[in-house]
């Protein structure tokens, strides 16, 4: 299969990977000047650029608050012929370093700095402001005026550049009237209502829960077009990077086309070399072999980047912009396959800010029963409820050379269960869940808010004092509060339903 990337879009995958260098920038070695062309060399420009920001104001200002301006008004150098320590006739020189800055305010911080001598004349400063000569080669510079100050004692202020702020009028900014923001293009779909056709997307689970089949299950309806378990997929190019059970990976994909017939022969690619995705050659090398508008799985994300702190919001951030730069260079929708942490309740693995960046994520479970399912728990603009149970197809794919079945899985829909019932994973959770689930049994109250007649419901407030009567290992005082985080993470898992009636009482109700 040919890419269709671009070379603009390799320089593109270049510029987005400045940011993750973290070589120090070094200048460029000029070749020295021959003999020949020596006549027409530019003279270089030795003073550096100070951009008229606060700081840099802040700075000059703090170096003339020692120096005196009630000093002879010299010759404009910083030291006299033949001396070694700098000159006290220094008016001049001060006048001319903040003139060599052609800053706007540069004049007025000159003048107020001057006026403060009994010398003063505007004749006089004119004279010296106007008489600066920028083309001399041995012009002052605003490093003259600093070292005259640390010669007086001076300490500079730690500063940090700031970008100058652009006077001259741009176009960056537009402002979106009504019939603009109507003509704006509704978000693109690659698996409808719930992973966009370009950004960033998740597929997470613990070990042994099926989220690799699931996972090759959904790349390969997204490479034919086809639903995925009812739902919409919009076709285009599937590149699988395989950094995790790269063996099995022929078996997988040979139980798929078993169970669903061949894939696309230019539809669903499989790349198993090694690749770091913090490292920006194999970010490069790596965009250019996705085709433009792919979906690019990454099995696993542990896997790409090996030497990383997962729960270090620095390390995370520098995987999270590669991924960026992935997608971006390639106008692809980039999935990172990943695991649940130690308390499969929290989600994904790592640093919090991983979920944040999501634009869409997929959880997937295997409950103590060994009951699959997977559900939606992200999707940026799309429908988050989204759940269904699943199960793994055994297929016999021939024998090894003893004689042995060689076996693998593909993924088909669990019909034996309509429903979706999902439980909690962490023990706080279901110990919650289980008090709720007692309480409603013998509820008195029934139908409140959209709960539908005759579903028992439980009032908010019941409902935090049975779950805090059962964390009898909580402090008393803390229990209620415990609670309350509790009921929030049950509303917000999908697990119980919740609503206000029309006082503004808040009610729960099961599923």
């Amino acid at each position: 299969m040919k890419s269709n990337v671009t070379a603009d879009m390799l320089q593109r995958v270049s510029e987005e990977l400045a940011p993750l260098k973290n070589s120090n920038v070094s200048l460029k070695q000029v070749p020295a000047t021959s003999t020949a062309n020596a006549q027409h060399a530019q003279p270089l420009n030795t003073h550096a650029v100070v951009s008229e920001v606060p700081e840099q104001i802040a700075k000059v200002k703090s170096a003339l608050s020692v120096l005196s301006s009630d000093v002879p008004r010299g010759q404009g150098k910083l030291y006299e012929p033949g001396e070694t320590s700098v000159s006290e006739d220094y008016w001049l020189l001060v006048i001319w370093a903040i003139r060599s800055l052609n800053w706007t305010c540069g004049e007025e911080i000159a003048r107020a700095w001057s006026i403060q001598s009994g010398r003063y004349t505007d004749e006089g400063f004119e004279q010296a402001w106007n008489g600066f000569d920028p083309n001399k080669p041995d012009k002052v510079g605003i490093g003259s005026l600093y070292k005259l100050a640390k010669a007086h004692g001076w300490i500079a202020p730690a500063t940090e550049a700031v970008p100058a702020i652009p006077i001259a009028a741009s176009d960056r900014y537009k402002v979106m009237w009504p019939t603009d923001i109507a003509n704006i293009q509704p978000i693109q779909w690659r698996l409808k209502h719930v992973l966009p056709a370009t950004g960033l997307a998740a597929i997470y689970g613990a070990s042994g829960s099926g989220k690799t089949f699931m996972t090759v299950d959904l790349g390969a309806a997204i490479s034919h077009g086809n639903p995925w378990f009812g739902i919409k997929t919009y076709q285009t190019t599937v590149i699988y990077v395989v950094l995790e059970g790269e063996a099995g990976i022929r078996n997988r994909i040979q139980a798929l086309e078993k169970a669903q017939g061949p894939l696309p022969p230019n539809g669903f690619g499989v790349i198993t070399q090694p690749f770091e995705i913090v490292k920006p050659q194999d970010l490069v090398d790596l965009s250019a072999v996705i085709p433009s508008g792919s979906v690019v799985f990454i099995d696993t994300l542990n896997r790409s980047a090996p030497i990383a702190d997962e729960n270090s919001s620095r390390d995370m951030g520098q995987i999270l912009e590669a991924a960026k730069t992935l997608y971006r260079a390639t106008n692809s929708l980039v999935v990172l396959v990943h695991h649940t942490g130690k308390d499969a309740s929290r989600g994904m693995r790592g640093h919090s800010s991983l979920f944040a960046a999501m634009d869409g994520a997929i959880e997937v479970t295997r409950d103590a029963a060994g009951n699959r399912s997977w559900a939606v728990v992200k999707a940026k603009d799309g429908e988050d409820d989204k759940t269904a149970n699943f199960r793994l197809k055994r297929h016999v794919l021939g024998q090894d050379v003893d004689g042995e079945d060689i076996v693998s899985c593909s993924v088909e829909p669990d019909s034996s269960k309509v429903f979706v019932t999902r439980e909690p994973s962490g023990a706080k959770q279901k110990l919650a869940l289980a008090a709720i689930r007692r309480a409603l049994a013998s509820a008195n109250n029934i139908g409140k808010c959209t709960s539908g007649t005759g579903n028992p419901c439980l009032s908010v407030t019941e409902a935090i004092a049975v779950v805090a009567a059962e964390l009898t290992t909580e402090p008393a005082n803390k229990r209620n509060y415990k609670a309350k985080g509790l009921i929030d993470s049950l509303r917000g898992g999908g697990f119980v339903c919740s609503g206000l009636d029309a006082q503004g009482d808040g009610w729960l109700w099961k599923l």
